[in-house]
C-alpha cells in the first residue's frame, strides 16, 4: 500500500478505530517506510503530550463528583425497586381447582415416569455434576492467571524494549494489536512480553509505567483466551463495564475492547485501578 493511500489512516490507528485487516497493512507499511514510521511515533508524541497537558490543567470539580454519585445512587434505586416482586394477592377457589386438579394429575405421571426412567435421572444428575466441576476447574486456572499478573508486576524485570514504535514486534506472540496508551500522565518505562498461562503457550505485553512513584503494569491480551472476567468483580467507570479485584495487596482492573484486553495491576485502590485500566481505552 502507497504513503499516499496509507496517510488517511493514522488517525484511525492511532486511536485504535481500524479494522484488524487495515491494522496489519497499516504497521507493515510503517514497518517498510521510515518516513510514515517517523510521522506515526511524531503523532503519538503529539498526542501523549496533549493528553498530558489537559489532565494536568483541567480537574474534576467537586460539584460534577456530587452529580454522578447522585446519578448513580437514583439508578441504584430505579434498578432495586424494578427488582422487587409484586405484592401478591390470593386466588379465589375458582381458580385454585382447576390448578389443584392439574397438579395432581401431574404428580401422577411424574411419579410413574420415575420408575421406568431412573438411570436418565442419575445421568442428568451426573451431567450436572460434571458440569460444576467444570466451572470450578475453570475458575481455578484464572484464580493462577491472576496471581501470575500480579506476580510480573512485583518482579518488575528490566523491559525487552523501550520504544513505543517497538511494541509492534510483540503482535505475532500476543495474538492481538499493541499500542501504549497515556494512562493520566503516567511515565512510560518500556514493555515486555510474559507467559500467562501454566503451559507458556499464550502471552500477553507487559507495559511498565510510573504514577507519581509507583509502579503500574498494564497488560495487553488476547481477552477470548485470557477470561479474567470470570473470577473478577464487575463494575461500570465512566460508561464503561470493568472487572475489578484485589490479590494479595494488589489491585487488578481489567477491561475488554474489540477482542483486546487490558488489565492493570498496581498498589492503588479498585476505584483507581478501574479508571486507569479505562484511560487505556482512550
Amino acid at each position: 500500500m502507497s504513503c499516499r493511500r496509507i496517510l488517511p489512516l493514522f488517525d484511525a490507528f492511532a486511536d485504535g478505530e481500524l479494522a484488524p485487516d487495515q491494522v496489519i497493512s497499516v504497521e507493515q507499511h510503517i514497518i517498510d517506510c521510515p518516513r510514515c514510521a517517523e510521522q506515526v511515533r511524531l503523532d503519538h508524541a503529539v498526542r501523549t503530550s496533549t493528553r498530558r497537558a489537559v489532565l494536568a490543567d483541567v480537574g474534576v470539580s467537586s460539584a460534577f463528583k456530587t452529580r454522578i454519585a447522585d446519578a448513580l445512587a437514583a439508578e441504584r434505586a430505579r434498578e432495586e425497586s424494578q427488582a422487587a416482586p409484586p405484592p401478591m394477592t390470593p386466588l379465589s377457589w375458582r381458580s385454585i381447582a382447576p390448578l389443584a386438579i392439574a397438579a395432581t394429575v401431574a404428580l401422577y405421571f411424574a411419579a410413574a415416569r420415575s420408575k421406568s426412567d431412573g438411570p436418565t435421572v442419575a445421568g442428568a444428575n451426573h451431567s450436572q455434576a460434571s458440569l460444576a466441576a467444570g466451572a470450578g476447574s475453570v475458575t481455578a486456572s484464572v484464580e493462577q492467571l491472576i496471581d501470575q499478573l500480579v506476580t510480573h508486576h512485583m518482579r518488575a524485570e528490566q523491559p525487552s524494549v523501550t520504544e513505543p514504535a517497538l511494541l509492534q514486534r510483540f503482535e505475532p506472540e500476543v495474538g492481538v494489536p499493541v499500542r501504549a496508551p497515556s494512562l493520566y500522565g503516567a511515565r512510560w518505562e518500556g514493555a515486555s512480553v510474559v507467559p500467562v498461562s501454566a503451559a507458556k503457550d499464550q502471552r500477553a505485553a507487559s507495559l511498565r509505567y510510573n504514577l507519581g512513584g509507583r509502579r503500574v503494569t498494564l497488560y495487553v491480551y488476547n481477552s477470548a483466551r485470557v477470561p479474567l472476567r470470570a473470577t473478577l468483580e464487575p463494575r461500570v467507570v465512566y460508561d464503561t463495564p470493568v472487572y475489578v479485584g484485589s490479590r494479595r495487596g494488589y489491585s487488578i482492573a481489567a477491561v475488554e475492547r474489540r477482542g483486546v484486553g487490558y488489565a492493570v495491576a498496581t498498589d492503588l485502590n479498585d476505584r483507581e485501578s478501574a479508571e486507569l485500566v479505562v484511560a487505556s481505552l482512550q
